[in-house]
């Protein structure tokens, strides 16, 4: 199971690929008591949730990888800001 991940200064956004599967991403952050919101702005989706950043968003991102799912880049991710690894996670190129 693979989602897609997009990063600003101001959010980490885990792209789902449906509000079905976003409820499941919500059941999985709030059962390991990690903090998450529905996106906000212009391109969001309510198949997007917001990580916010730093130990929070790897926080996040631990308990999905714990449930199963691996990452990779959005497309809308700038090439330049596309490294190989997230907090310490591995992030797949698109």
């Amino acid at each position: 199971m693979k989602l897609e991940i997009s990063t600003s200064p101001r959010v980490t956004w885990v792209w789902a690929q449906d509000p079905a599967e976003a409820g499941s991403l919500r059941e999985i952050l709030t059962a390991a008591h990690c903090s998450y919101s529905d996106a906000t702005g212009k391109n969001a989706e309510s198949r997007i949730l917001d990580l916010d950043i730093g130990i929070v968003a790897a926080e996040g991102l631990t308990a999905l990888k714990a449930a199963g799912y691996s990452f990779q880049w959005h497309s809308t991710q700038h090439e330049l800001n596309r490294q190989p690894t997230l907090f310490g996670l591995t992030i797949e190129q698109v």
